[in-house]
């Protein structure tokens, strides 16, 4: 598996773990927990590429000779 793959199952379990943390933790309509856990989910998704990135971890464009 690649870096990219790797760190997008990362992210995403680390995304749904958080959310639903959060979801379930605010409570209210089966609606309200599912729309807030999708939504830090994915904010939290996103934070985890984006650090991993700037960090220089992992290179999601290849240069011109496809290295």
């Amino acid at each position: 598996m690649s870096e990219a793959k790797t760190l997008a199952v990362i992210a995403g379990g680390v995304g749904g773990a958080v959310g639903a943390f959060v979801g379930v933790a605010v409570g209210g309509s089966g609606l309200s927990v599912a729309l807030t856990t999708s939504v830090v989910a994915l904010l939290v998704g996103v934070a985890v590429i984006a650090s991993a990135v700037i960090a220089g971890d992992v290179e999601f464009l290849a240069d011109a000779d496809g290295e």
